[in-house]
């Protein structure tokens, strides 16, 4: 990360602000995240010694104007600021040693857009809230009364998330109304944040030497070729090979549906990690709360199998109208993910990985009913090696990298999911998120707005923006850090993605394993998460942080074909354009 001795580049920054027309927008913040804070219980100013040196990296005066509530801070850029000049800036802040991430904030163009409530797609039952000073212990009745009197609603205490407490409403609430009783508890001095608890869903919608796996479907998948016959959206593996194939040292953890594990998909039999030498235990973690969504009799357990997220209609809610309401087939979505980033790679069966040989740890956080908000923030935390979080005991082998597949609509980004982001980051995880699967902008979309994370937008093998169906495809939007290959089965099957799943319609089959094609931005993200694994494998003299990972994938990514929608119409809302693994393994290696 950069020190200081910028008087040219201020020089550069000033003149560039001095000339250019001044915006009439509303005035813009820079948020900064400092490794120091991740943690931190109360706001405080930033230190004045430190606010003077990202002064001077800025080229510009910032006025400390605050905190977020998972303590961030909140530095406003003089009035008139330009945009570009703001994202400038904000490049420059994230490369000062100590600062996991800083991002830009305000202007009327990234105000969140007026949403429907029902995008939410379920009523809210429950709420997690962190009070100021409460590390552990179950809040106290004279608490819970006066949290339930703040909120206008009888609350009751269930269980424990990491440094915070999961409280059931008295009755389901709408969305907005949800949101309002979350102002109101952000009022109170001793609530440090209350985040509803919405759902998310898993994101898929249904050089000149090059090295050639002899796996037999290998042929068919265009999104890791590399050459002059390579598809435009494709990731060129095929060329990063010859720089690395991965190691068995990386972990590349997959928040997602669990695994197929006993039994064990053949193609990931041994890619995953396991705890005894007869391989009847795996490193990953069940997250699972809610019994009845787990199918496996208990709440959290140390065994991330898929048991299936089939359900029948009305298993989940009662409502009609919810997304949860009507009946699906297990899809072993988990699976698939975890297959991108790893199947086992020529062996002469199946499919392909990206990376040959990283450890995938599965951390399951989706189930029959989708994902609960407290279950996901938890799963990060606990892959990123945090201790205490209930329900678990600590993860002996912190994964490097956090894949993601998941999310849905609901608004800013949830206090509780930023804070578990930020210690992962501060542990030195990425964190790779799929950008959402309808054809929207990803500023109502979470945990694809979340600060610090690698948002990744799908595209198809033209190198364009993927469609997945008459009225859906990938999200896009200021948040997207650069897009990969998704799939677009909407136009063929070979114009997805295969990978590991499972014949089965309901509980794991034995005698079922297969492969399937798939499409969505879930199929996008694991792309870019095993080229992360592979950019770590390189990385000798270990120098790479998140952040660096993330020039790095910006820096090296391919432009978009010019007469794409990403080049036209979406210009600037891709992403920095379409992931590049030979070029990024590269740059690593130039490091060294």
């Amino acid at each position: 990360m950069s020190k200081l001795n910028l008087k040219p580049w201020v020089s550069i920054l000033l003149a560039a602000v001095a000339h250019s027309a001044w915006s009439a927008e509303a005035e813009l913040t820079a948020v900064v995240m400092l490794k120091s804070d991740v943690g931190a219980d109360a706001p405080h100013p930033i230190d004045s010694a430190l606010l003077a040196q990202l002064q001077a990296q800025a080229g510009i005066p910032l006025k400390w104007t605050g905190n977020t509530r998972t303590q961030a801070q909140i530095l406003q850029l003089p009035e008139g600021t330009p945009r570009d000049a703001a994202r400038t800036i904000a490049r420059r802040l994230g490369k000062v040693e100590g600062v996991l991430w800083a991002e830009i904030e305000g202007g009327a163009d990234i105000e969140p857009e007026a949403f429907d409530a029902a995008e939410s797609r379920a009523p809210i039952t429950e709420i997690v809230i962190k009070l100021r000073g409460q590390l552990q212990g179950a809040p106290a009745p004279a608490t819970v009364d006066m949290l339930s009197a703040a909120a206008g609603s009888g609350l009751s205490p269930t269980h424990a998330v990491t440094g915070a407490w999961v409280y059931r409403l008295a009755r389901a609430i709408p969305l907005a109304d949800a949101q309002t009783l979350e102002k109101r508890l952000e009022s109170l001095p001793s609530v440090a944040y209350a985040d509803p608890v919405t759902y998310a869903n898993a994101q898929a919608a249904r050089a000149a030497y090059v090295v050639t796996p002899n796996d037999p479907y290998f042929p068919e998948m265009w999104y890791l070729k590399s050459g002059t016959d390579a598809a435009a959206g494709s990731a060129n593996l095929q060329s990063a090979w010859t720089l690395t194939k991965g190691s068995a040292d990386i972990t590349v953890a997959v928040l997602d549906s669990g695994i197929l594990f006993d039994p064990t998909h053949p193609d990931l039999e041994n890619r995953l990690i396991y705890e005894d030498e007869l391989q009847t235990a795996i490193v990953g973690w069940d997250m699972v709360t809610k019994t009845a969504w787990a199918r496996d009799g208990n709440p959290r357990d140390p065994i991330p199998k898929d048991e299936g997220s089939w359900r029948s209609r009305g298993y989940c809610t009662s409502d009609p109208n919810s997304w949860l309401y009507k009946a699906v087939n297990s899809n072993w979505h988990g699976s698939h993910v975890a297959g991108t980033i790893g199947a086992a790679t020529d062996n002469g069966a199946g499919v392909s990985g990206v990376d040959w040989f990283a450890g995938i740890e599965p951390v399951r956080v989706l189930a029959a009913c989708g994902g609960t908000l407290y279950d996901i923030a938890d799963g990060i935390s606990w892959a990123a090696g945090k201790d205490g979080v209930p329900g678990t005991t600590v993860n002996g082998r912190p994964a490097q990298v956090i894949n993601m597949s998941l999310g849905g609509a609901g608004g800013t980004c949830p206090d509780v999911y930023q804070e578990a982001i930020d210690f992962a980051l501060a542990q030195g995880a990425t964190v790779v998120v799929s950008a959402g699967n309808d054809s929207k902008n990803t500023k109502n979309f979470r945990p694809a707005n979340c600060r610090g994370v690698i948002t990744v937008a799908a595209i198809g093998p033209d190198g364009d923006l993927a469609k997945f169906g008459a009225t859906t495809g990938s999200n896009f939007g200021a948040q997207v850090t650069l897009a990969a290959p998704g799939g677009e089965l909407i136009k063929k099957r070979e114009h997805g993605v295969i990978s590991t799943t499972n014949g089965s319609k309901r509980r794991p089959s034995e005698d079922e394993m297969n492969y399937s094609w798939y499409q969505g931005t879930s199929m996008a993200a694991p792309v870019v998460s095993g080229t992360v694994s592979l950019m770590l494998a390189a990385d000798a003299r270990h120098l790479l942080t998140p952040a660096k990972i993330r020039e790095i994938l910006t820096t090296t990514a391919r432009p978009f074909p010019e007469n794409s929608s990403c080049a036209k119409t979406h210009k600037g809302q891709c992403g920095a354009g379409i992931v590049d693994a030979y070029a990024a393994v590269k740059a690593v290696v130039a490091l060294q």
